[in-house]
């Protein structure tokens, strides 16, 4: 196979944020007095779209208001403040670049939400296209967003990798006909990727490097 791009789920493949969604997920239910599943569970559900989310959780078809709280707390505390760049993002993204391969995000955030945080952590200008919730119909684990997003950077879904942390992006992978690189910086373990036949398997973005030089020759 001749790599020409890789795509990139965002919050647990690229920024370290589960923690904080979870923490906001925690806050938005505990305000309305309700309870918060286990942090193991609710981690599970990162990636999903919010309100499928909310309405798993809270067993209610009317989501919104806690849509729009869960976004009102969100603004205040996704930066680069307390969200960091997975180890080796940076310099990984710099070396695939410099290959000419395109790059891009595809993530059930909004486009406006992931550029914001991007640009904060400075890895904005390595991306050709980011693909959100607000651009597609249906979300992750369908998919139509790595297809629309290798659509926009004119390539075949099997002339790229997508790198992501969740089952959601494994399947959204596997329906695409796309390679699939789990990383184990978010909330899926090896076992799991293992089991559910993820093509390869790193701890984290870095050991992508290797990869790119084996399938493409560097």
């Amino acid at each position: 196979m001749k790599l020409k791009a890789v795509l990139f789920d965002f919050d647990g493949t690229l920024v370290r944020s589960i923690d904080l969604l979870v923490s906001i997920f925690e806050r938005v239910l505990s305000e309305r007095n309700l309870s918060a599943p286990a942090s193991a569970e609710l981690r599970k559900f990162i990636g999903r779209p919010l309100p499928e989310i909310f309405r798993i959780i809270t067993k209610l078809e009317d989501v919104d208001a806690f849509e729009k709280r869960f976004r009102e707390i969100e603004a205040t505390r996704n930066n680069a403040n307390e969200i960091d760049l997975v180890q080796e993002t940076r310099p990984t993204l710099e070396f695939l670049k410099s290959k000419g391969l395109q790059l891009g995000i595809v993530s059930t955030k909004r486009v406006e939400v992931v550029e914001k945080l991007a640009r904060e952590l400075k890895i904005w200008e390595f991306f050709d296209t980011v693909v959100g919730r607000d651009l597609i119909n249906k979300p992750k684990p369908d998919p139509e967003p790595i297809l629309f997003a290798c659509e926009k950077l004119k390539v075949s879904s099997r002339e790229i990798l997508f790198v992501g942390d969740s089952l959601l992006d494994l399947t959204a992978a596997q329906k695409a006909h796309a390679p699939f690189v789990g990383v184990l910086t978010g909330v899926c373990d090896r076992t799991e990727f293992k089991e559910n036949r993820a093509d390869y398997i790193f701890n984290h973005v870095g050991e992508l490097t290797n990869l790119a030089r084996q399938l493409n020759g560097y």
